[in-house]
């Protein structure tokens, strides 16, 4: 998928010769996989096996890492609570 959405990009170059190589190797990919432009467009393309390393559990990992940035944004929200108020003390101090 990444090699297919390099050779997809280079249909947007400004250079006739890069659009036209990346047309004939996106085409070439879709043959040798056995798909039609169809199946690209419908999003039909099987992926491949994923790399994946031995005992890491990558939802696991992706939920820890939501737990993590829940917990930063909510101590950044309290922050933001504490500089308001100190702003508006100050506001109330200047008049």
């Amino acid at each position: 998928m990444a090699k297919l959405d390099h050779i997809l990009g280079l249909l947007g170059s400004e250079h006739a010769g890069e659009r036209a190589t990346a047309a004939l190797k996106a085409d070439a990919f879709l043959k040798k996989h056995k798909l039609s432009w169809r199946d690209l467009i419908e999003g039909r393309i099987v992926q491949g096996p994923r790399r994946s390393e031995v005992g890491i559990d990558y939802l696991e990992a992706a939920e820890s890492r939501l737990r993590q940035m829940k917990a930063h944004n909510e101590a950044l929200e309290k922050q933001v609570s504490r500089l308001k108020a100190q702003l508006d003390a100050l506001k109330e101090g200047a008049r």
